[in-house]
């Protein structure tokens, strides 16, 4: 007779997998993390990074769901689907990683030593700053405002700004990770011998 499951064992058993996918979404996100840097304006006052909490969030429930579907799927037979699901995904998170960098690019500007988000509508001031210097770039304009990004842009195209280069942070995140646990499991499945 199979041992009945208590609330206890239960408890014990949900802390011991979700530590080791916390470990694991760590472990990941610290590869993507070296090369995928999160956009600013994503801090607290504290200095919590709180889109970074987030992303690795989403890696354990994604590492979650993953051991699931590789427990299915875990013999030798099943590499091409691991490697497949790979090769898409590299291809699919390589893409996005360009991406992304073009959107940072477009949406942010250095102010002392900084990145700032800046929007894509100019306030009235704005406007009429850039009628008198046509030239004028996104760090020459921040340094005559002083760094203040909303006397320049209107609050909303910077709001947009920020939110849409968070989603397309977080929308990269899945991309790699599926792409490296992939691969781990299309190795895993290989090394297996034939059945």
């Amino acid at each position: 007779m199979a041992d009945r499951i208590t609330p206890e064992s239960w408890l014990d058993l949900t802390k011991k997998t979700w530590g080791l996918l916390v470990e694991l979404a760590v472990f990941i996100f610290g590869i993507i993390g070296t090369f995928l840097v999160p956009p600013p304006g994503w801090t607290t006052s504290t200095g919590d990074a709180t889109l970074v909490r987030l992303g690795q969030f989403i890696i354990a429930v994604l590492a979650g769901l993953f051991l699931l579907l590789a427990a299915k799927w875990k013999h030798r037979k099943h590499v091409s689907r691991w490697a497949i699901t790979c090769v898409v995904c590299l291809l699919l998170s390589v893409l996005a990683y360009f991406g992304y960098q073009k959107l940072k690019d477009a949406r942010t500007c250095e102010y002392a030593q900084q990145e700032v988000i800046i929007g894509t509508d100019y306030t009235t001031h704005g406007r009429e700053y850039l009628q008198n210097n046509p030239t004028a770039t996104c760090q020459s304009l921040l340094e005559d405002f002083v760094g203040k990004a909303d006397d320049i842009w209107t609050k909303d195209s910077i709001n947009a700004s920020r939110f849409i280069l968070a989603g397309t942070y977080i929308g990269i995140i899945p991309l790699f990770t599926v792409c490296i646990m992939s691969l781990v499991q299309a190795l895993y499945c290989r090394g297996k011998s034939k059945s």
